[in-house]
């Protein structure tokens, strides 16, 4: 529960300061796209009490869209379309929690205009835990490409939430931190 707790308030502290250096998205025409993922952290938050109120509070509660897919236990491939381990072959499946989260975010803002976009992503453990911190940045580095590209918009704010402490002594768990 304590990582749950932790979460809440980063996510917190987060949007506060995404909506505190975004100032010109405020007065923009349109929604504000809130798209959260991720596995078991991000996958236990609860927008409606965490994070939904603070930005309403800032953009207006008519002018925010907040999209949550997520799921615990997952490796950044299930969201990266392009995947390739460090060593063998891609699982199949490649990108289907990706295309579950698109399908979701498309029908929320299908016929709305977007003032801008934000990508709130957990994950990390998964792959830390498996062997594939050696491609793990590579892949986020795509996955940011992958959602610009089907957003059609280069300018998406990204927070992206670290590992924890907990296994520093870990090479592979370093390695996804530092992504």
């Amino acid at each position: 529960m304590k990582a749950t707790t932790e979460m809440k308030y980063l996510w917190i502290v987060t949007l506060v300061a995404v909506v505190a250096v975004s100032p010109v998205n405020a007065n923009k025409q349109g929604k504000h796209l809130f798209i959260l993922s991720g596995q078991s952290n991000m996958a236990n938050l609860n927008p409606s009490i965490s994070s939904t109120p603070t930005v309403e509070a800032a953009f207006g509660k008519e002018n925010v869209i907040v999209v949550k897919d997520a799921l615990g236990g997952q490796p950044i491939a299930r969201w990266y379309k392009a995947w390739k381990p460090a060593t063998g072959n891609p699982p199949k499946g490649s990108g289907n929690l990706y295309d579950r989260l698109m399908t979701k975010v498309n029908a929320a803002i299908k016929g709305q205009e977007l003032a801008s976009v934000t990508f709130v992503w957990m994950q990390g453990e998964r792959d830390a835990k498996t062997g594939q911190a050696a491609v793990y940045e590579a892949s986020l580095k795509g996955l940011i490409e992958q959602l610009r590209t089907d957003m059609k918009r280069q300018n998406i704010n990204f927070v992206i939430g670290r590992l924890s402490d907990y296994q520093m002594d870990d090479p592979d768990w370093v390695k996804v931190r530092q992504a």
